[in-house]
């Protein structure tokens, strides 16, 4: 970790430090919760997932935060975790979930859930907070350390696809059901998006690009501010929902979701695109 090039066996071990922190830091923030919530009742159900959101935020900052700079006597700068945003940053981040999102909702069914307006405060907050806390941390560990290790050790292409390759892996176990052909287009479309995540990272100088991409992501898609999913796959009560009628497991994405789906994989697509032609002659 001193500047030069790693050994093979360094680059691994750190990368699973690194990975082990933050999968400690998100044990640790589930079971602080768990007790929490055993003595404490909050007067509303958007209140746990609040605190739920900024324990998993805040608790896997601080190991990492940690082993960083008081074990390794580094700066996390000096892996691309720093505020620097470029130009084309929110418009892709707020491009891409539109359309996705978009072209799901022309082909199926559109409802909204009338709901009070402090609760739709209250669930809106608890959203961001969740998406926060998986953009911020997930991109830290895999295109901040992860990332800045193997462009240590064996350049800028593998740098882009080994952590895109394992980001997409450890997302196997999310499947509501494995299936081989499920488990393919989920490893493809893991690789793909974590490749354009990469590639914000990379090619914008800092893992605040690629964290404003993989939040706006997960605030329109996965949290309960909008649902998009067949109805075997419908879970929660969103404020609104997209239930895909129709289509087979490209257009569903199969058990994994739509997150894998052709208007994802099109979109992930032609997010790299731009962030190339924006990025090209930087380098």
């Amino acid at each position: 970790m001193d500047g030069g090039r790693p050994s093979t066996r360094e680059t691994v071990r750190q990368a699973a430090v690194f990975l082990l922190l933050f999968l400690l830091g998100n044990l640790l923030a589930s079971l602080a919760c768990d007790l929490l919530f055993r003595g404490v009742e909050l007067p509303a159900g958007w209140m746990y997932r609040f605190v739920r959101g900024a324990a998993s935020l805040g608790l896997p900052w601080l190991l990492l935060w940690w082993y960083t700079t008081r074990r390794l006597r580094l700066r996390m700068a000096d892996f691309g975790i720093r505020l620097s945003l470029r130009r084309w940053a929110l418009p892709c981040a707020l491009l891409l979930p539109a359309f996705v999102a978009g072209a799901h909702g022309l082909l199926g069914e559109v409802s909204v859930r009338a709901v009070p307006p402090g609760e739709a405060a209250g669930t809106a907050a608890a959203s961001l907070m969740a998406a926060l806390a998986a953009g911020i941390t997930e991109e830290m560990t895999f295109r901040g350390y992860l990332m800045t290790l193997v462009r240590r050790r064996w350049g800028a292409k593998a740098a882009v696809l080994y952590p895109s390759v394992l980001f997409a892996a450890l997302h196997l176990p999310g499947m509501d059901s494995f299936t081989l052909a499920g488990a393919a287009l989920l490893l493809a479309g893991g690789t793909l998006v974590g490749v354009m995540f990469s590639l914000a990272a990379e090619k914008g100088g800092s893992v605040a690009n690629s964290a404003l991409l993989h939040t706006l992501w997960n605030l329109v898609m996965i949290t309960d501010i909008l649902h998009v999913a067949t109805p075997a796959g419908s879970w929660g009560r969103p404020l609104a929902a997209v239930t895909i009628t129709r289509g087979g497991l490209l257009f569903t994405g199969g058990p994994f979701g739509v997150e894998v789906s052709l208007f994802a994989l099109m979109g992930y697509g032609a997010v790299c695109a731009a962030i190339l032609l924006l990025e090209r002659g930087r380098d």
